[in-house]
């Protein structure tokens, strides 16, 4: 519950209750401390019945005043009270125990300082679109300069002199809207439970209790809204025991996630999908990626995250399969902090042997001391991984080879359990209407994980291998925000860093060849996201109520990756001999850095037409992308004799043979493995909504130019590469609501697909998963999209709906991932190219259920089921020849998608648990060449339990079990494993303590 906000008890309020309550008799009726309904009150003979908050007023001259209660004509009671004068009021409180009205009544004189007792109007504002609270809402007493924000829950409260008052509520998304004929007594809170849409309409339902604020639990409604929109609130995501972004995302209809990173929306992965924080674009820390990989924002600096799944032109034109909006948490609604700790285990791998190698001292923080960084003398003699200079000197290349840290043993270690904390403290300073906030977040956490029982069988190369990962998580957050009546101003600090420290090991059988191998690879990656972003939002009146926010971002991404090490022996299988080195040893140092520039400005009018409502939304944004990518490359030379090749790279690598020239490194590094890119994106849109009471249209246009450009310093010809093109894209959508439980919505936009960075670069990367080579396409083109959607919902209560969703998609030269047309190890790899076009349709279903609502007990159960197909044409193109089929599904979709909760929650005790289950069916995970068919991933079921204990109102415990029937993770190619492994089942517990 958020702290009241007490409002001064001047003249003025007592002025304004005064002439509201002047001669009147207000009657407030209960039974069990709830309001009651179909309640007949007869003052002198005047008969009303009460309203559904329990309230009836009638005018009262002085005397004498008699009162009877009925319910359907059944006595309940009847008494008498006097007021000494017209200008004296009364309040008559009246609880019905056993049948029988018990009163309370108090006369008092308006003005008088003893009849200014107070109470208390509160309540919860919610969104019609996301089922979510609606926070950053400025809630006025009007006729008053008081004024509250709703908090991150979307509550809000005020302490009143007894009276009755009228709410103004304004949003920058939402609109504003007027709440009349709010009454308050003393010692009563008057609960006022609103929603709000995105088209500015909503529903408000008062509640009352006696002495105390009792806030809304239903969820609301998702109605009137323009755009088909799925929301995951805070409240969700800790209820669901969510991490991140990317796990919460599983929650979600029509939604799956791949490598625990990577969204696929309705069958449409990366470049179809659109991700901002706070409103602005968001730069990518994966350089073979163009999404946002989602895992690296913790739950615990997210406020919500919106799934808009039908395009609108306030979005980003590549919004196709959606647009995944994350927000940060906002304005505290108190002073006060939070501090949480974790522990957790996981059944195959902790406290078991895994693979380790000896790192730096700060591998704990997640951050290298410098162990592993790019030896200066190395970078400079050889600019980054280039050839020897000419002239070099057999003395030069020892010491460029000495530059070199040789440690490349990997020895077994002990996982330990995985352990985290979290703290964050926030204040909250009010000022008559103006108030002031921080927040401050900061998080820690440590686990380690493996692949168990790995297996492994790559075009007839079989065996087995162990991956071993230590991941470290840190995140600060820092939030600042300045409100007043019609205005805010809000400042965002963000970093977050998450680092992936793997090992592999892998002993391999090639039978056709008569060879096995033993192949080492030692990994270390950090990711990092630092930004910082303005906004405001301005409300005035103008062609009607109008409101102007504005975005500033600057954000920088980053993705460094140093001592890259990777090796491999083999051995004849008929000679069973020792392995020997076999090859070089390869050393690769990246570091890619990515800073975005992001601004935006949007106007929202609303202008009430007799009985129509029109809104106009106008905005413009111009986001800028500037990347750089470092990659040095050191491979050593093969070893022959004298040296023993099958001792242990360490050992290869002592002084004596180094010095001797018998061992060395040199440069391998490549003309286009450096480049530079730059993005610009420019956008204006326009839309106009008319709002005819059961049908609303929006009709709305987005116009975006975007100039894409590469350059690669070490490549002496050719060395720019240039994508410009612009274009418009319609939007024209309606909603049509059948009845007060029933509607229906329909949408056509267009939208692109543009080719991503990498998906241009000449640079050749390299896939972090599986090594294979990615070679970009700088012919690439963009992809331009149909989209249509109808969906139709129904709610048959407060918190129980269903709704079933269509949709269909017909793609022009879609961009694919493929296999190349090249040899050797490039023939391996993967490389994009457009391809004649694609068909993608659907069907969705969600639902919410409380099947079980008792004072001590209630359960929901809840869930959502997909089904995705799809068509890629690749009849007349090199995509055909290669993959020798003329069609196939699109890459990373599932055909069937499912999830479904469980909640039971004990309001006695303060516990709840929350059964959770997910399916994804299977999906394509790579191209083959012809003679191999595509790898699938399998689908598999996963089963999860989520505990909560509120203690006390400060202590609370949580406990989670995930991955309980620990399912194999499968790959196979031609009905054959490809690869499987195990992951093991997970637990977790915490406590949580807020002070």
């Amino acid at each position: 519950m958020m702290k009241p906000t007490r409002v001064l008890l001047t003249a003025a309020s007592s002025l304004l209750a005064s002439n509201l309550m002047a001669g009147e008799a207000v009657f407030y009726v209960t039974e069990d401390g709830n309001a009651m309904r179909d309640i007949a009150v007869s003052v002198n003979g005047q008969k009303q019945l009460v309203n559904s908050a329990g309230f009836a007023t009638f005018d009262i001259p002085a005397g004498a005043h008699q009162v009877e209660l009925s319910q359907f004509g059944e006595w309940l009671g009847e008494f008498n009270f006097d007021t000494a004068s017209s200008e004296e009021n009364a309040e008559v409180q009246v609880d019905i125990v056993g049948g029988e009205a018990m009163p309370e009544v108090k006369v008092y004189l308006p003005g008088q300082v003893d009849a200014m007792a107070v109470g208390q109007i509160a309540g919860a504002l919610m969104s019609d679109e996301t089922g979510g609270p609606v926070s950053g809402a400025r809630i006025a007493i009007e006729g008053t300069d008081q004024a509250v924000m709703t908090d991150d829950n979307g509550e809000f409260a005020f302490e009143l002199p007894r009276g009755e008052y009228a709410l103004t509520i304004a949003h920058p998304n939402y609109g504003k809207r007027d709440v009349s004929g709010l009454r308050v007594m003393s010692g009563v809170t008057t609960g006022v439970n609103m929603t709000m849409s995105l088209s500015g309409n909503g529903v408000i339902e008062e509640v009352v209790a006696v002495g105390s604020y009792i806030p809304s639990t239903a969820t609301a409604q998702e109605r009137d809204s323009s755009a088909v929109l799925d929301a995951i609130g805070s409240e969700q995501m800790s209820r669901f025991g969510d991490s991140s972004a990317a796990s919460a995302l599983t929650r979600v209809a029509g939604v799956s996630v791949v490598g625990g990173q990577f969204a696929v929306v309705r069958g449409l992965a990366g470049r179809y999908i659109s991700s901002t924080l706070n409103g602005s674009l968001m730069p990518s820390t994966d350089p073979m990626r163009r999404d946002v990989p989602l895992d690296l924002f913790p739950a615990s600096v997210l406020g919500g995250i919106d799934i808009q799944k039908s395009f609108t032109p306030d979005l980003p034109g590549d919004s196709t399969g959606g647009s995944i909006g994350m927000t940060t948490k906002g304005m505290p609604d108190v002073t006060g902090g939070k501090v949480s700790a974790t522990l957790g285990m996981n059944s195959r791998t902790t406290f078991s042997d895994v693979n380790g190698y000896e790192g730096g001292g700060t591998d704990f923080l997640g951050v290298d001391d410098g162990t592993r960084e790019q030896p200066s003398f190395a970078e400079s003699f050889t600019d980054g991984g280039n050839a020897f200079p000419r002239g070099t000197t057999s003395d030069e290349k020892i010491n460029f080879t000495q530059s070199f840290d040789h440690t490349y043993g990997v020895q077994q270690v002990e996982a330990k359990p995985a352990r985290g904390f979290s703290v964050s403290f926030g204040t909250l300073n009010e000022e008559g209407d103006a108030a002031t906030g921080t927040y401050g977040a900061f998080s820690y956490n440590d686990k380690w994980t493996a692949r168990h029982d790995a297996e492994t069988n790559d075009s007839g190369v079989v065996g087995n291998y162990e991956r071993t990962a230590r991941k470290i998580d840190l995140a600060g957050y820092f939030f600042y925000g300045y409100e007043g009546a019609n205005w805010e101003y809000q400042s965002r600090t963000l970093l977050l860093r998450k680092t992936d420290d793997t090992i592999k090991t892998a002993l391999t059988n090639d039978v056709a060849n008569d060879k096995e191998f033993a192949k080492t690879t030692l990994q270390w990656v950090e990711r990092q996201y630092l930004g910082q972003q303005f906004s405001g939002t301005h409300h005035f009146d103008g062609f009607g109520d109008d409101s102007v926010a504005w975005r500033l971002g600057v954000a920088q991404t980053s993705r460094y990756e140093p001592d890259r090490r990777a090796y491999r022996y083999s051995r004849t299988t008929t000679g069973a001999g020792d392995f020997s080195l076999e090859g070089s040893i390869e050393r690769r140092y990246s570091d890619l850095t990515e800073s975005t520039y992001d601004l935006g400005v949007d106007y929202t009018s609303e202008i009430l037409l007799d009985n129509w409502m029109v809104r106009n939304k106008a905005g413009l944004s111009f986001t800028t992308k500037d990347r750089e990518v470092d990659l040095a490359r050191y491979a050593s030379n093969t070893v022959t004799a004298p040296v023993d090749a099958t001792k242990t790279p360490d050992e290869i690598f002592n002084d004596a043979n180094i010095e001797s020239g018998l061992v060395s490194f040199a440069g391998s590094t490549t003309p286009t493995d450096d480049y530079k890119a730059n993005e610009d994106i420019s956008a204006v849109y326009l839309s106009s909504e008319l709002d005819m009471d059961t049908v609303s249209v929006l009709a709305g246009l987005r116009y975006e130019s975007v100039a894409q450009e590469l350059t690669y310093p070490g490549k002496e010809e050719n060395s720019t590469s240039k994508l410009d093109n612009s274009y418009v894209l319609p939007v024209i959508s309606a909603n049509w609501r059948v009845s007060e439980d029933t509607q229906v919505r329909a949408s056509a936009t267009q939208t692109v697909s543009r080719p991503g960075i990498t998906e241009r670069s000449e640079s050749v990367q390299y896939d972090p998963e599986t090594d294979k080579e990615l070679i970009g396409n700088p012919d690439l083109e963009i992809s331009h999209i149909d989209n249509f959607d109808l969906r139709g919902e129904y709610y048959f209560s407060d918190e129980e709906s269903v709704s079933a969703a269509l949709f269909y998609k017909n793609i022009t030269d879609p961009i694919e991932r493929g296999v190349p047309d090249a040899d050797g190890s490039a023939a391996e790899g993967y490389t994009f190219r457009n391809v004649p076009s694609a068909e993608l349709s659907g069907l969705e279903l969600d639902f919410r259920v409380n099947y079980l609502e008792t004072d001590s007990l209630s359960a929901f159960v809840s869930g959502n089921m997909a089904y995705v197909d799809s068509k890629v044409d690749l009849a007349g193109t090199d995509a055909e020849r290669l993959e020798g089929v003329s069609s196939r599904e699109l890459q990373g979709q599932s055909k069937y998608l499912g999830n479904l909760q469980l909640g039971f929650d004990e309001l006695a005790t303060g516990q709840s648990l929350t059964l959770l289950a997910n399916y994804f069916d299977d999906r394509i995970y790579a191209t083959s060449r012809g003679d191999g068919g595509a790898i699938i991933e399998k689908g598999r079921m996963t089963f999860d339990v989520v505990y909560r204990y509120d203690v006390t109102e400060t202590f609370l415990v949580k406990a989670k079990v995930s991955n309980i029937t620990d399912e194999a993770v499968r790959y196979t190619q031609d009905g054959v494993d490809y690869e499987k492994y195990y992951e093991g089942t997970d637990f977790s517990a915490s406590v949580e303590y807020q002070f």
